[in-house]
């Protein structure tokens, strides 16, 4: 069982998985950051039923992922993007141009391809563990996976 103490070092741990994920589902900061608060609420509140201290990371991003939909379906409408307040550009003018860029294009996918995407390159999860945290099989997001990179290349050929 985890203590009060490795609980919030194991929430310090993901917080800024746990950010990207709930932002690029609910696609503003505000309510990234009530997803986030919410899920975990309800993560030490079912803290029992982890089975496996080691499984915590994909754990917890199901909950934010349960969570992040769940308030987009009461909303029903999704809120347009606010910018990122915290990119971690380093380098030349054509990096940072081109970091924008794909940032750009992957915020413009729509769901599931933006969370997949997400998951895989900036959280470097396995197809297993995002299959598990989207409650999807791994041939699925295999193909979501697929998709979205023929998406980002459509996306980034036209600029």
């Amino acid at each position: 069982m985890i203590d009060k103490n490795k609980f919030c070092e194991y929430i310090r741990l993901c917080e800024r998985a746990m950010y990207y994920l709930a932002f690029s589902i609910v696609r503003n900061d505000a309510d990234a950051g009530e997803v986030i608060s919410e899920s975990i609420y309800r993560a030490y509140k079912n803290l029992d039923t982890l089975k496996n201290e080691n499984s915590f990371k994909p754990w917890m991003l199901r909950i934010v992922h349960n969570t992040a939909v769940e308030m987009i379906r009461k909303n029903s409408k999704i809120i347009s993007m606010e910018e990122m307040k915290d990119i971690n550009i380093n380098g030349n003018e054509n990096e940072i141009s081109t970091k924008l860029d794909l940032r750009d294009a992957v915020e413009s996918l729509r769901q599931p391809y933006r969370v997949v995407v997400v998951l895989f390159y900036y959280e470097d999860l396995p197809v297993s563990k995002i299959a598990q945290i989207t409650s999807t099989n791994a041939v699925t997001v295999k193909k979501q996976l697929s998709r979205a990179r023929k998406m980002l290349r459509e996306i980034l050929k036209e600029d």
